[in-house]
C-alpha cells in the first residue's frame, strides 16, 4: 500500500513490479489509439438509424482487414 513508483513506469502484477519505462514514442502510439476510439463513437452516433432485422441470414460479405501498426518494433 505504501509502494511509490518513478512516473513513466510500466508496473503490471501482484505483487506489482515495474516491467520497463514508458516512452515518448509509446505514449504517442496509446495517444492516437484513444483518439481513433473517441473519433469512432463519435461517428456511430452520427450514423445510427433505426432498422428492422433481418428476415434471413445474408451471405456474409468479405471484411476490410486493416494493418494496425504497434509501437513495438520487434513484433
Amino acid at each position: 500500500a505504501d509502494t511509490h513508483f518513478e512516473s513513466r513506469s510500466l508496473i503490471v502484477g501482484n505483487p506489482a513490479r515495474v516491467i520497463k519505462k514508458v516512452s515518448d514514442e509509446m505514449i504517442q502510439w496509446k495517444t492516437k489509439g484513444t483518439e481513433i476510439y473517441q473519433q469512432l463513437a463519435v461517428e456511430a452516433h452520427k450514423e445510427l438509424k433505426v432498422c428492422e432485422p433481418l428476415k434471413r441470414v445474408e451471405d456474409q460479405e468479405k471484411m476490410e482487414v486493416i494493418d494496425f501498426k504497434t509501437w513495438d518494433k520487434t513484433k
